[in-house]
């Protein structure tokens, strides 16, 4: 998808939901009052005690997982969510035939910039989470921590795409979404909470750890190498473009 057919997707997004003012508004509501009130679990283990977070360190991860599922449910969720009917009812035909990349804009071609609201809550609540926390990183740090948040979100984003995409292979694939979201929900807890088999699953197959725990980690100075990160998610890149490649063998057109 070339930036010219991004951004017109985007305006289109934007004149929709501008005709459902009401509607985009609730939503938007919505899904800050859910990061608002996604914190209150999270306080509650952190005051059980058991490990050496604070309070304000574990209102800075939950800020940072709004900011990363606020922009994967306006860019990524919408597109992921369809791959079940796409395939079911043909209508990746419509894809298919255009001129573009048909992986790419059938991953981003919906958007619901509605969800942009919990990213502005997010940045709100990391900002003010460090602060107390007396958490002052040096640009180096808020670059790696940058850089882990990016790799979490694309990680976690490809193992959902492949998860949809399972819809070319049974006869029904639409719980996998709600799968993808459930496990996703984990991320907005320190990894710290998580042992064992969990928090290695949580940092390598279903990458929800490293979308706001281990940045966070990184910005109070527990820096972690990028040196794996990087080649194992272009590892990853490229398994999900296969496995696309793939599964779409397997479509039959409604026109078929």
């Amino acid at each position: 998808m070339t930036p010219r057919l991004f951004w017109a997707c985007l305006k289109q997004a934007i004149r929709r939901d501008l005709q459902f003012r009401s509607q985009t508004a609730i939503n938007a509501f919505s899904s800050v009052g859910d990061l608002i009130l996604g914190v209150v679990p999270v306080l509650i283990l952190t005051d059980a005690g058991g490990t050496t977070w604070s309070g304000p360190l574990a209102v800075a991860v939950v800020g940072l997982f709004g900011i990363s599922t606020g922009l994967m449910d306006c860019f990524v969720r919408p597109n992921l969510a369809k791959m079940h009917s796409y395939v079911r009812q043909g209508d990746l035909d419509l894809i298919l035939i255009r001129p573009v990349n048909a992986q790419l804009f059938s991953g981003l071609r919906w958007m619901e910039p509605a969800e942009l609201g919990r990213v502005l809550s997010g940045a709100a609540m990391v900002a003010v989470g460090l602060h107390l926390a007396d958490a002052r990183p040096d640009a180096a740090l808020a670059v790696q921590a940058v850089a882990w948040a990016v790799i979490g979100f694309a990680g976690f984003s490809l193992l959902w795409a492949n998860l949809a995409y399972s819809a070319f292979w049974f006869e029904s694939a639409e719980p996998v979404n709600d799968i993808a979201a459930q496990v996703r929900e984990a991320g907005k807890y320190p990894i710290s909470y998580f042992t064992g088999t969990a928090r290695l699953i949580l940092i390598t197959l279903a990458p929800a750890g490293l979308v706001a725990a281990v940045p966070v980690e990184t910005l109070t100075g527990t820096a972690t190498s990028l040196l794996l990160a990087i080649p194992a998610l272009a590892a990853g890149l490229v398994l999900t473009k296969l496995h696309w490649h793939l599964a779409s063998r397997r479509y039959s057109s409604a026109s078929s």
